[in-house]
């Protein structure tokens, strides 16, 4: 049995979904169980708790032997990296090894380091860090950005208005992973691999947020005025924001780094994770989802409070 932490996110969903076709037992846990069964179907197993209380999380770990962590803080309205990204994860850790469970998969992020830029990956690497220092079988898996979510966030006003927002000069290559060929992944490294192993999951496509503008106009047919917000602006918004909206100001954050950080990577991880897999660039992503033909245009992504990750 495994446990799935986060699996009504966008992550999440496609996790369970791979599970469910390959037949494997699990259960979801979730904060509210008939939102859960309305959004993923009535058929799921779910169970009410919250990872960031821990005396909820003993019932739901009971009988299981793995434990798959989709947890994320981030997001609009979301409660933020340090509550969830680390105090969350640190204590389904704990309970799951005070459980007798075998395995743990923790989704980190790239990049994550004690001196990251962002606090999002300051508490990603705090959580891997408490994981690593269990006797748990652990796996971490570090993927680059969600193509899904950032296609949507980039291009969603493009088709609304004609309109993108770009950060800093728009310049900077970034990795692009899609969330279907990164939960493949994560669900074939959860059965199937070696224990204590980091796996670093990126996209075969590093693109600009400038050629992201460009390839949406170009599938949507449409054309767009790209608005560009400085990195020094995005900076003194962070430190106003800091105190009143930690939210905001984790998308800042993000922001800052898209414009500034080294984010390029390869598809590497994925292909010797999953031998066979084809990694899906963010061009076909961007197509899939603004397509003029309604066979090929994915319905659209939610909005950045509904995200599960960067």
């Amino acid at each position: 049995m495994i446990l799935l932490a986060g699996g009504t996110g966008r992550l999440g969903r496609e996790l369970a979904a791979i599970l469910e076709a390959r037949g494997v037992v699990f259960r979801v846990l979730t904060r509210d169980t008939e939102a859960a069964r309305k959004l993923m179907g009535p058929g799921i197993d779910a169970v009410q708790g919250d990872a960031r209380v821990p005396a909820q999380l003993e019932p739901a770990l009971a009988g299981t032997d793995t434990v798959i962590s989709a947890l994320t803080g981030f997001g609009l309205g979301r409660p933020g990296p340090e509550a969830v990204d680390f105090n969350a994860n640190l204590n389904l850790v704990r309970a799951a090894e005070a459980a007798g469970v075998r395995r743990f998969v923790l989704l980190s992020m790239r990049g994550a380091a004690a001196d990251h830029p962002m606090r999002l990956l300051r508490m990603k690497h705090r959580a891997e860090q408490a994981l690593r220092q269990t006797g748990l079988e652990w796996i971490v898996v570090r993927p680059t950005v969600f193509a899904e979510l950032w296609a949507g966030i980039i291009g969603d006003p493009i088709v609304r208005s004609g309109k993108a927002t770009i950060f800093g000069r728009g310049d900077n290559p970034i990795n692009f992973v899609s969330v279907r060929d990164l939960a493949a992944v994560t669900v074939e490294l959860t059965l199937n691999a070696e224990p204590r192993l980091v796996v670093e999951a990126g996209g075969p496509e590093n693109l600009t947020l400038r050629q992201v503008v460009d390839r949406v106009a170009e599938a949507a047919g449409r054309t767009a005025r790209a608005r560009q917000i400085p990195v020094s602006a995005l900076r003194g918004a962070g430190v106003l924001l800091r105190p009143l909206r930690p939210d905001v100001t984790g998308f800042v954050e993000a922001a800052i780094s898209m414009a500034t950080t080294d984010m390029s990577c390869t598809a590497d991880g994925l292909a010797l994770s999953l031998p066979g897999l084809q990694p899906t660039p963010m061009s076909e992503v961007i197509r899939r989802k603004f397509a003029p033909n309604p066979r090929t245009a994915e319905a659209g992504v939610p909005e950045i409070s509904q995200a599960s990750h960067v």
